[in-house]
């Protein structure tokens, strides 16, 4: 007898298949559900680090601008809650003890770039003098006010939400500072604005100096001239102030930049870290004239001996800055180096500034701002000047803006993120 073998037919490997299928799909299925909720949850963490991170510079940069903890904690608040995490808002709760601590960060140790947190009550943070750092707590979990976060497959895994939570430390950094100083000629200069209708030059105000004693008069030449003792601007002064009666005179630009200076060590005062500053200054050359101090009594002090006269070289002057801010006995390793160049008029002799400017940052980490004064300044140089230095343009008008725009720099404090 023959042994027939009957051939497996297409519909039996079919089966065989579908069999195969059916194990591997749901295999499949959750495989792909923890892909994609393992790629969404690693996702949500980088948005609450960014948003976290967002949060604190903005509270650090609040509490170092405004002195204030409520203005801090309001910039927190608002930073967080234009970062989405997860699809919505961070939302970050400011009560004392939740979401946001102040503290004192300082480094670990003497030989290390690490910093420690160390919290603070809000009341100290309060009162302004025991707190450099805002530390914030970002939360996506259970009884935050942004609550956890659902998983995108919740059928297939035991997990239903994660809860992540993530926290960031941003600090005032204690700063070096030096101040780069035009005393050039043209600091000297007043500028008599004189209204229609007074004419300090006319004889007959002329008569009335003379019998003022200012001035005296030759008569052979039919000439009045300024009395032993008696200069230019003090006629001048004399003529706006007694003759027309316009208020008080011009000041020299060099008497508002004195003025302007010690509004920024004001602010400086009042600020919970310590920033030590120098001065540099220049006119047809440049000049060491105070080592970094953290006595600022003593910078008024020097300010006082100096005077505008000569040229104009800013470079210079930011070369004798730079030996003052790269100190290493005056200096501090961890302190952030600033120099502030103010200029009234035009560069005219010695090294471009934008040339010494580069080879500043090119050797050190310092932060150049440019502060110009009176239209007469060459702002298009010095703001180049800032941009290579990662600094700001600051320009000032008159006196009064100069002043503002001191206090300005001066409460433009850095912040870092430590943790």
């Amino acid at each position: 007898m023959m042994n027939v073998k009957r051939k497996r037919g297409p519909h039996n490997r079919r089966g065989s298949v579908l069999v195969l299928l059916a194990f591997l799909l749901p295999v499949l299925a959750l495989l792909a559900a923890f892909t994609i909720n393992s790629a969404y949850m690693q996702m949500t963490r980088t948005e609450l680090m960014v948003a976290t991170d967002a949060a604190s510079r903005a509270g650090g940069r609040g509490l170092s601008e405004y002195q204030d903890v409520d203005s801090a904690l309001a910039a927190a608040r608002a930073t967080a809650a234009l970062n989405t995490v997860a699809g919505s808002p961070l939302r970050i709760n400011t009560a004392e003890g939740e979401d946001v601590e102040f503290g004192l960060a300082s480094p670990a140790d003497a030989n290390s770039d690490r910093f420690s947190f160390t919290p603070v009550s809000r009341s100290q943070a309060v009162t302004g003098d025991a707190a450099n750092a805002v530390r914030v707590y970002g939360r996506r979990e259970n009884g935050s006010l942004s609550g956890p976060v659902n998983m995108i497959f919740q059928g297939f895994v035991d997990r239903k939400v994660f809860q992540p939570k993530q926290s960031s430390v941003a600090m005032q950094v204690d700063r070096d500072i030096v101040l780069v100083l035009d005393r050039s000629g043209s600091m000297s200069w007043k500028d008599y604005d004189w209204p229609d209708g007074t004419n300090p030059n006319s004889n007959t105000v002329k008569y009335a100096a003379y019998q003022a004693g200012l001035m005296t008069y030759d008569s052979y030449r039919n000439r009045y001239s300024y009395a032993r003792g008696v200069s230019s601007d003090d006629y001048n002064d004399w003529a706006w102030e007694e003759y027309f009666d316009l208020g008080p005179a011009p000041v020299r630009p060099w008497d508002d930049l004195v003025l302007a200076v010690e509004a920024f060590l004001q602010v400086l005062e009042e600020t919970p870290q310590i920033e030590r500053v120098g001065l540099a200054s220049y006119s047809s050359s440049g000049s060491i004239d105070l080592r970094l101090t953290d006595n600022y009594a003593d910078v008024m002090a020097e300010l006082a001996t100096l005077g505008p006269s000569g040229n104009t070289a800013i470079g210079y002057g930011m070369q004798k800055g730079k030996t003052v801010i790269l100190d290493e006995i005056n200096g501090r390793r961890y302190a952030a180096k600033t120099m502030v160049v103010m200029t009234d008029g035009m560069h005219n002799t010695g090294t471009d500034p934008r040339t010494v400017a580069e080879d500043i940052v090119n050797s050190a980490k310092v932060t150049i701002h440019s502060v110009t004064f009176t239209s007469g300044a060459d702002q298009v140089r010095m703001q180049s000047v800032a941009d290579t230095g990662g600094g700001q343009l600051y320009h000032a008008e008159d006196g009064a803006s100069l002043i503002e725009t001191f206090r300005e720099v001066a409460n433009n404090l850095p912040t870092i993120l430590t943790e």
